[in-house]
């Protein structure tokens, strides 16, 4: 294969996984928007606590999709992407 296919061929990979981080992060975000509505709207501590944790987990997931995105903004990776 040659060498410019080749890189073409990875771009489109590495294209194709961040729309995808992408559209996970907007999932993320309508989580977010769902567990931050449960945690004002507890009626306990412990609803409160458990839709906080919640929130946390998604904002986490959220921050390592923003840096697997770009991540692959770099030829670091590219190598993951060739067969």
């Amino acid at each position: 294969m040659a060498e410019g296919h080749m890189k073409s061929e990875v771009a489109q990979r590495k294209a194709v996984v961040q729309r995808f981080l992408r559209r996970a992060n907007e999932y993320a975000e309508e989580m977010l928007a769902r567990y931050g509505q449960q945690r004002a709207a507890a009626k306990s501590s412990m609803q409160a606590l458990e839709a906080e944790e919640k929130v946390a987990r998604w904002m986490s997931y959220r921050a390592f999709n923003d840096f697997t995105i770009a991540e692959l903004e770099t030829p670091e990776l590219d190598h993951w992407f060739v067969d």
